[in-house]
């Protein structure tokens, strides 16, 4: 066939490849069995290195098989969901691995959110169980107390580098809504029945968040067969073989699809050493680095974080790649960061990727291919990829309309990785999802074009958010919506602005209500709003603390481009960065003041 020019005809991402890998066959399995499938080769290999805690393959599938009879004793049922909230450690990914053998679902929940958005989640899913850590009986009494919860399991800060089981009897274990997560081979020793770990590739495994153009956290159900898709996805793209004894550093928390689906998964079923950063930060970075990882997933702001705190001593020679996700990196700063390795004796290779919640953590990825730093890779050999075009309001034009190669347009997916559905929103899943030519397509919200290779350049999102030093993402639009609801504000705009310790922080531009002067009082009670949630409607939506703004200023109005509805986010991102380098140069001026008068 000749070519169209048409990128979801031609599909110039594939060549190269076989027929099989072109057409990959998907098995209908969980990923608790393909993962026991795959790893029979190789279980005596360490699986997940954890602070100080060692775990092989074979020992971390125990443990599913341990807390997977201790789930079915406390009741837990095919469908349903468990929530757990803590940081990347060891006995996550054990809990997501033994819900998935008895079909049950699991949510992570980021760390740092507040009792509030954790309650809501909890009713919203109908969960049973929830799995905390480092919280009292009175915090989870009260967890209990407004959700359907039957159960919580926590674990407990002594516990975190223990990989065996307590074995004393306390005589409470069956008796008590409070269990410590040590309790759960006793626990599991009450259940004498088979567990069937035969689940098909199509029963629901996972539900991780993403946000829309508006900011709002989407609750994102992906299948078995998607995460599996994904994996075979990108392991098909990027010629990726099964290689026993390779280390890759997960710096993004299983909260995010590129942290846990992506990487943790990924790196898991290729039979790799996952080494977990529970809490990454300037302090520690040397910490983590000196375990010698050879591939490290992280993201542009984890690559500053690295580049500004390690020991200028420190070997990384171990190190050949760092794969970037969750925001695009430049070509100048790749190429910063490889000057920056030779420094620290090592040849790195730097990868820019990019992907949804809802393409299960992965769209495009740059390894296996030529590097083209101003791409972020190619798109998954397995899937169709489409450009739809955009209206003069930056919406997909409707009748719709593909873009050839080189043209900008919507980038818009197919595949059998693309997710389910929104949980329990049928409506918001029909509209982020489009029919073109009779096949499904997902909307992924990046703007930019393919070229005849069938890499993806990226110029733009259709959702602003940056990503802080420890990982966490930061939505603006959602800052701006939460700010829309308080009784004083008129409208804001929120940008990111640069910070020497966390990479980034949040900038915001108040306009207020007429009649309503600037103070400082009202600075103040705009800051009490955001951090106790409660606004106009009703509602009670408070920000975690690294969402609330660093710095507020009002203004008289609000510039748009052109005089169009548009915000001029440009303009206000460069008073911020002007705002940043003044503070700078003052402090460094009083600084050199202060040692001339010694």
């Amino acid at each position: 066939m000749s070519n169209t020019g048409y990128p979801s005809i031609d599909n110039k991402h594939n060549d190269g490849k076989s027929f099989f890998k072109k057409n990959q066959i998907i098995p209908s399995m969980s990923i608790y069995n393909m993962l026991g499938l795959i790893s029979s080769f190789y279980r005596d290999a360490i699986a997940v290195d954890c602070l100080d805690l060692r775990v092989t393959y074979q020992e971390l599938i125990d443990t599913s098989n341990i807390l997977a009879k201790a789930f079915k004793e406390l009741g837990i049922k095919k469908g349903e969901i468990v929530v757990a909230s803590m940081p990347n450690f060891f006995q996550a990914i054990a809990v997501y691995l033994a819900a998935n053998k008895i079909g049950a679902i699991t949510s992570f929940l980021n760390p740092g959110c507040t009792k509030e958005e954790i309650k809501h989640y909890l009713n919203e899913f109908e969960a049973p169980l929830y799995v905390d850590y480092d919280k009292d009986d009175e915090y989870n009494a009260d967890i209990k107390k407004d959700t359907k919860i039957k159960q919580t399991i926590t674990l407990k800060k002594e516990h975190v580098n223990i990989k065996t089981f307590n074995e004393i009897k306390t005589g409470e274990i069956g008796y008590t809504d409070f269990l410590s997560f040590n309790d759960l081979k006793l626990v599991a020793d009450y259940y004498k029945k088979f567990i069937n770990p035969i689940q098909s590739g199509k029963n629901d495994s996972l539900i991780l968040f993403t946000s829309g153009s508006n900011g709002n956290p989407k609750s994102v159900v992906l299948t078995n067969q998607n995460l599996i898709a994904s994996g075979l996805y990108m392991k098909n793209t990027g010629n990726i073989i099964t290689k026993k004894g390779e280390k890759c550093l997960i710096c993004v928390p299983f909260s995010y699809p590129y942290g846990f689906a992506t990487s943790t998964i990924m790196s898991l079923i290729c039979g790799r050493e996952a080494i977990l950063t529970p809490d990454m930060n300037m302090q520690n970075v040397d910490y983590f680095l000196k375990k010698n990882p050879n591939y490290i997933f992280g993201s542009p702001a984890v690559l500053e974080l690295i580049m500004r705190a390690t020991s200028n001593e420190l070997d990384l020679s171990s190190t050949h790649s760092f794969i970037s996700g969750g925001d695009f990196l430049s070509p100048k700063k790749a190429k910063e960061a490889i000057e920056w390795f030779k420094k620290h004796n090592t040849n790195i290779e730097v990868y820019n990727g990019s992907g949804n919640a809802e393409t299960a953590g992965a769209s495009t990825i740059a390894v296996g291919s030529p590097i083209k730093r101003d791409t972020v890779g190619k798109v998954l050999v397995g899937s169709v990829a489409a450009m739809l075009k955009l209206d003069d309001n930056g919406e997909i034009q409707q009748p719709y309309e593909e873009v050839k190669y080189g043209e900008e347009g919507e980038l818009c997916i197919s595949g059998k990785h693309v997710f389910k559905g929104y949980y329990n929103n049928p409506q918001l899943t029909e509209q982020n999802k489009v029919i073109y030519n009779g096949k499904e397509y997902m909307i992924t919200g990046a703007i930019g074009f393919i070229d005849e290779e069938g890499y993806f350049h990226m110029t733009g999102r259709a959702s602003r958010f940056y990503i802080k030093a420890d990982s966490n993402k930061v939505y603006l639009e959602h800052l701006q919506i939460i700010m829309d609801g308080i009784d004083v504000v008129d409208e804001c705009v929120a940008v990111q602005r640069p910070n020497d310790e966390e990479l980034w922080d949040t900038k915001v531009f108040v306009k207020l209500k007429d009649g309503i002067e600037p103070s400082e009082k009202i600075s103040d009670y705009i800051y009490l709003k955001l951090e106790d949630g409660t606004l106009l409607d009703g509602n009670i939506r408070p920000l975690k603390s690294f969402e609330i703004p660093a710095s507020m200023e009002f203004v008289t109005d609000i510039k748009r481009i052109n005089d169009s509805q548009k915000l001029d986010y440009r303009y206000y991102e460069e008073l911020a960065k002007q705002e940043y380098y003044e503070e700078k140069n003052n402090n460094d001026e009083k600084k050199v003041s202060k040692t001339l008068s010694r």
